[in-house]
């Protein structure tokens, strides 16, 4: 027995990225679709056509990676004109089968680019449009377009005159699609974080820039507002709507802004800016003029820490410290501080103390740490509560 027999070989698996075939031509049509295998070994298969004028080519393959080509030819398969056919074609394989419905339709008229594009239906027209839209939107107002939405029987005339009338032509394009079933309207998503923060030190007033970056879902036309939500004179915006016009090849735009520091009079401000049915919001903050906080949230009896400064003022300072509790044991009473600093402290008790504690069963003790310094026109207190026990 060959040792290979004991083992089971991956058989192909056949994928055809096409569902159905929509035809309509003035009198030949041609396309193509991609035949993949899936699975393991070699795919091998033939197409069969029901319909005289469909042909493919290659009809019979075998490979992986095969691309059949197709043609319709309306006189072969027996269309006068305004007629139309529904039919099938079958793709039999050694991975599978699929049936593939077929709809064709020999139209009455069809439509010439200067570029070489035929246009015989509306489809036609939609997949032109986002490549050439200058000229599509010419071609949208012609004589020549409304006599081929006639003679390929559009169903809402009436609609065309409608949108044939706005003079924002990319508005009446995008509205036509969207009322002929061949897209939805578009959207607008804001991919800038929800909230866009700002953050100075207190004796800065530098103007701030900023952008809101914006995404639409396709190449279609758009127009909205761009509002705040309250009358916020520090906050500009660069513009006051959004527009087709705006957005590049990737479809996104962004909406500059700038943040006047002079006009905010309070530490925390913030604004809601909406665009469209999406909103962002932009905080505005200024630093606490020095910034206190201990290393750690509890300390042990024997134990060392330290007060962590942030000092924003711009100019060199000295900070006071002072604690009620004499086994909280500092350096010196002031420290000088520049923009950062340390001051460091450490945890002894007395004899008393310790006395007190094993009496009182008390497991940890409460203080507080008193932090002065005297800022230019003001005087700055606050004071840090701090826990020492034994955990």
């Amino acid at each position: 027995m060959n040792p290979a027999d004991k083992y089971e070989h991956p058989q192909p698996i056949m994928y055809a990225d096409v569902d159905s075939l929509v035809i309509e031509t003035k009198g030949n049509h041609a396309g193509a679709f991609l035949i993949k295998n899936t699975g393991g070994g070699v795919l091998a298969g033939r197409i069969l056509s029901r319909c005289a004028g469909l042909t493919f080519e290659p009809a019979e393959f075998e490979g992986n990676n095969q691309e059949i080509n197709y043609t319709f030819d309306a006189q072969a398969a027996g269309l006068g004109i305004g007629d139309a056919v529904s039919t099938r074609f079958f793709i039999t394989t050694n991975g599978g089968e699929k049936e593939i419905p077929v709809s064709a339709k020999l139209t009455k008229m069809s439509i010439t680019t200067p570029e070489g594009h035929t246009i015989a239906n509306i489809r036609d027209f939609y997949e032109y449009a986002p490549k050439y839209p200058a000229q599509a939107r010419r071609l949208f107002t012609s004589g020549e377009f409304y006599m081929l939405l006639l003679a390929s029987g559009y169903e809402y005339p009436e609609v065309y005159e409608s949108l044939h009338k706005d003079a924002n032509r990319e508005r009446a394009m995008d509205n036509f699609f969207i009322l002929s079933g061949l897209k939805n309207r578009t959207g607008l998503s804001i991919l800038s974080p929800c909230q866009i923060e700002f953050s100075q030190k207190p004796h800065e007033n530098d103007m701030l820039f900023g952008s809101i970056k914006v995404a639409k879902t396709d190449g279609g036309y758009v127009s909205v507002p761009v509002t705040k939500n309250s009358a916020a004179d520090w906050l500009t915006l660069s513009a006051g709507n959004l527009t087709t016009a705006d957005f590049d090849e990737n479809n996104t735009a962004s909406i500059n802004f700038n943040i006047d520091p002079t006009r905010i009079k309070t530490d925390f401000t913030r604004e809601l800016v909406q665009i469209g049915d999406d909103t962002t919001e932009i905080i505005y903050r200024r630093q606490p003029l020095l910034s206190l906080k201990l290393n750690r949230e509890t300390y042990r009896y024997a134990d060392k820490g330290t007060i962590e400064v942030i000092n924003n003022t711009g100019s060199n300072m000295q900070v006071a410290v002072f604690c009620p509790e004499n086994y909280i044991r500092f350096a010196a009473r002031s420290f000088p501080i520049g923009q950062i600093g340390e001051i460091p402290f450490d945890i002894k008790l007395s004899t008393f103390i310790n006395a007190q504690m094993l009496f009182r069963k008390l497991p940890f003790m409460h203080t507080l740490i008193e932090v002065r310094a005297k800022i230019p026109g003001n005087e700055y207190k606050k004071t840090l509560p701090i826990t020492v026990g034994e955990w």
